[in-house]
């Protein structure tokens, strides 16, 4: 009986330590893998990139390693969404594996990750020059002074982009866009003529990418205020309202109706556009790769520039991703020459030529780049949407991956908006004070 019970212990004793060898095993296969990240991270130059196919970007990575004349390899990762960017940024920051030079927006002033990035030193990219070739906007945005009042660049831009609207010419002509004024009036013809279309796509989040872009325009239509923290219940009430009576004075555009339907089908405006139910989309010119993977006829897309509210002047939301380098990098000197080729007009024409849709952040390249297409099967060029009379701003959501997931969400939701986004604001001023100035840590921000 003895026997067997030291023998049962001795079974026992044995599994637990194969349990633990095998634990152990796992460990250092995980470790070594981590290691085998690192050295790879530390043996590659890697820029992260958001929205734009890293399969395009050989020949900018051809032209850099001539420029630089370095020896490493160069690696270009690209991201679909802003949202699964940031969390894979924010993991690779915390284990150590962050790239070397990664994007941010320019709609969050304060990111959580501008703690993660250096500036550019003036004798890399002079910021008198960068002012001098680069478009207002950008320089008045990018450009500070150090505690001796000495300029220098922030961070680095190449292009960016504006809303504006694709349309079916079948139906709509180019005057009936000209205006908010002259859409209103085409919205109501094509009621009377195709009832069962939806004239304008831009409601219900579900369907519409950018809707948090597309409203976010019209708060700035609505009110000077150029960042969530300083909008009031008023403000909020009125680009509410703007939005709703621009597009559909009845709130019901038939995506209310449909949007189960829709949901179901997964499908999106631009399936319902390609079939012609959909008549006018709004959006960002990248649309036009969506746009192409449906088919659209090239007989009938049309675009032009977001229809503008007042005839003489307008603010326009505008987008785009800077360039940063990471204060942990320990390639800086490439991390320094990637700087000054941005800044070079052979990286510019390169990286236009393999993005077409976007609008370039330097001024002598507007002409150069007015006739290019935006899609080679599509007779639609950059020139037809250029507009002086712009004022181009940025609008500081805090948080964006927050602003935009949570503003998204409401716009299924017409009735409750206004309350909806009056919570968001309180939240994400709380959470922003949380986290940049160390303010109530203990407080709960979602009561």
């Amino acid at each position: 009986m003895e026997y067997n019970r030291n023998k049962i212990i001795l079974f026992i004793v044995w599994w637990i330590l194969i349990f633990f060898i095998v634990v152990m095993l796992i460990i250092m296969l995980f470790n070594q893998k981590s290691r085998e990240k690192k050295t790879a991270n530390n043996e590659n130059f890697t820029i992260w990139m958001v929205w734009d196919s890293a399969e395009r970007s050989t020949d900018l990575i051809d032209g850099f390693k001539k420029f630089s004349k370095t020896k490493k390899d160069v690696v270009i990762e690209s991201f679909n969404n802003y949202e699964e960017y940031s969390y894979a940024l924010t993991n690779a920051i915390a284990n150590g594996t962050a790239p070397d030079v990664f994007v941010l927006n320019s709609n969050e002033k304060e990111s959580i990750f501008q703690w993660q990035t250096t500036w550019i030193e003036p004798d890399i990219v002079n910021p008198n020059s960068f002012r001098k070739d680069y478009k207002t906007f950008l320089s008045d945005q990018l450009i500070a002074k150090t505690d001796k009042w000495v300029d220098y660049l922030v961070w680095m831009p190449v292009w960016y982009e504006v809303l504006w609207v694709f349309y079916n010419r079948r139906f709509v002509n180019g005057s009936d866009v000209d205006s908010a004024s002259s859409l209103r009036s085409a919205v109501k013809k094509l009621k009377e003529k195709n009832p069962d279309s939806i004239p304008v796509a831009i409601w219900n989040w579900a369907a519409v990418d950018f809707a948090e872009d597309i409203a976010t325009q019209f708060i700035l239509t609505a009110w000077e205020n150029r960042s969530i923290e300083q909008l009031d219940r008023k403000a909020i009430q009125k680009w509410l309202w703007n939005y709703v009576d621009f597009w559909n004075e009845e709130w019901d555009n038939k995506y209310n109706t449909r949007l189960e339907e829709m949901k179901i089908a997964k499908q999106t405006w631009v399936d319902l556009f390609s079939k012609g139910e959909t008549l006018i989309i709004a959006g960002y010119p990248r649309l036009i790769e969506k746009i192409s993977d449906k088919w659209f006829s090239s007989n009938f897309l049309a675009a032009a520039p977001f229809p503008n509210e007042w005839e003489k002047s307008w603010k326009a939301l505008v987008n785009y991703n800077y360039f940063v380098i990471n204060k942990d990098t320990n390639k800086l000197d490439v991390a320094n020459l990637f700087m000054q080729y941005l800044f070079s007009n052979d990286w510019i024409k390169t990286f236009l030529e393999a993005y077409p849709y976007y609008l370039p952040g330097v001024s002598e390249f507007d002409k150069w780049n007015e006739d290019q297409k935006i899609h080679k099967n599509y007779n639609i060029r950059i020139a037809d949407f250029y507009n002086d009379s712009l004022e181009y701003t940025t609008f500081d959501k805090w948080l964006k991956t927050d602003y935009d997931e949570k503003l998204k969400a409401m716009l299924d939701n017409e009735r409750t908006v206004i309350d909806e986004f009056s919570k968001l604001q309180k939240v994400t001023n709380c959470r922003t004070s949380k986290i940049f100035s160390q303010k109530d840590i203990w407080k709960n921000c979602d009561n």
